[in-house]
């Protein structure tokens, strides 16, 4: 019953990375957080987060992949480079320190972002916008990745910077998850002797949820494709909403255990 709820929720996550991006690696962590520690969670989740950010990279391109690797490397490297070097440090942290504290400080960020965000839309509220200058977009990618190494949640900071820079939901979507797939690349390296813990029947979940979450992904880019910009926006801050909420229970009860 339990692999079977696991499932689910993989499933629900890879569709909603498939809309918006992002997602997946923090619902997915979420997931086997409760029957494993949160290291081995991270070192599982990260290898199908890998397969699917290459997959999101190849999925409604109109160059070859390699061709829209080099021009999506070439307009965000910084942030993606960014992002690679916080990652070693983000790791660093996860395997020394406890990790409640980043959790806290995620929550408030991105709640304060979420709700900022969802009032901009409806003009409620001045919606917060980053410089979109290359300063930033190194610094953004630094504070992602160092949060999305211990935490496996990269999407705030990142969507911070790209919600400034543009509104193609596609190029949101695909910048993003470049930095995630140069990020989990260095986050498994980092992580290789947690792999050599795992027992053979959590190599067998690992790959029935990599196999129901690629299905799901495929329906998420193809609703990506029929729903308008602005409803992209409004889902995005809603699952920011929903995870920020997440990362402040984590937080508060990894303070209070």
């Amino acid at each position: 019953m339990q692999e079977i709820i696991q499932s689910i929720i993989f499933v629900a996550a890879a569709v909603l990375h498939g809309i918006t991006g992002m997602g997946f690696p923090m619902l997915g962590t979420t997931a086997l957080a409760f029957i494993m520690p949160l290291p081995k969670v991270v070192a599982l989740v990260a290898l199908p987060t890998l397969l699917m950010s290459w997959l999101v990279l190849c999925s409604n391109s109109k160059k070859k992949f390699y061709q829209e690797i080099i021009d999506y490397f070439n307009a965000y490297k910084l942030l993606a480079v960014g992002s690679v070097i916080g990652s070693v440090v983000g790791v660093e942290l996860l395997l020394i320190l406890p990790v409640s504290l980043l959790y806290l400080l995620m929550a408030g960020v991105t709640l304060y972002y979420s709700v900022s965000g969802l009032f901009g839309l409806y003009k409620k509220v001045e919606q917060i916008n980053v410089v979109a200058n290359q300063k930033n977009m190194l610094l953004f990618g630094l504070l992602a990745g160092v949060i999305g190494g211990a935490t496996n949640v990269m999407s705030p900071l990142l969507l911070m910077f790209l919600f400034s820079e543009t509104d193609d939901k596609n190029r949101i979507v695909k910048a993003s998850n470049l930095c995630y797939l140069l990020a989990k690349i260095v986050q498994i390296y980092m992580l290789r002797n947690e792999y050599l813990l795992l027992e053979s029947h959590e190599y067998t979940l690992i790959i029935v949820l990599t196999i129901c979450s690629v299905a799901g992904l495929y329906v998420g880019i193809w609703l990506r494709n029929k729903i308008s910009a602005n409803f992209f926006k409004t889902l995005v801050f809603f699952v920011l909403l929903i995870l920020s909420v997440k990362l402040g229970y984590s937080g508060v009860a990894g303070v209070l255990a």
